[in-house]
């Protein structure tokens, strides 16, 4: 099979249904990154992570990632920490999109209950 771009969503969907077996067995969460192709070859990255549980998973991810932005002032103790914005919302920080060059942290806005 030749990698192009119409194959590469499926290749993901595959590679995914494949590791399940491997992320059971050892307690991880694995993704496949980006992929990249040639005449002759393609690469990815591939990233594993440990724990299953989705929060601890985003926990992981944003400990590994906060040392690009400790300029900003971050800390690894701000992960899902309820900030007040100016407008009075209050937003939890969730993680990083390191390809959002003027706005590179993720927030969810958390509701007030009303």
């Amino acid at each position: 099979m030749e990698m192009n771009n119409n194959n590469l969503n499926a290749f993901r969907e595959d590679f995914t249904n494949a590791v399940r077996f491997l992320q059971d067995k050892y307690g991880v969460t694995i993704s496949l990154g980006r992929i990249t192709y040639g005449d002759e070859r393609f690469s990815a990255k591939m990233t594993v992570i440990n724990g299953i549980d989705p929060e601890h998973v985003a926990r992981n991810q944003f400990d590994a990632d906060v040392w690009r932005y400790e300029h900003l002032g971050l800390q690894k103790e701000m992960y899902n920490r309820i900030f007040l914005a100016e407008d009075g919302k209050r937003y939890a920080v969730q993680g990083f999109n390191p390809r959002a060059r003027k706005w590179p942290i993720m927030a969810k806005r958390i509701s007030d209950g009303s």
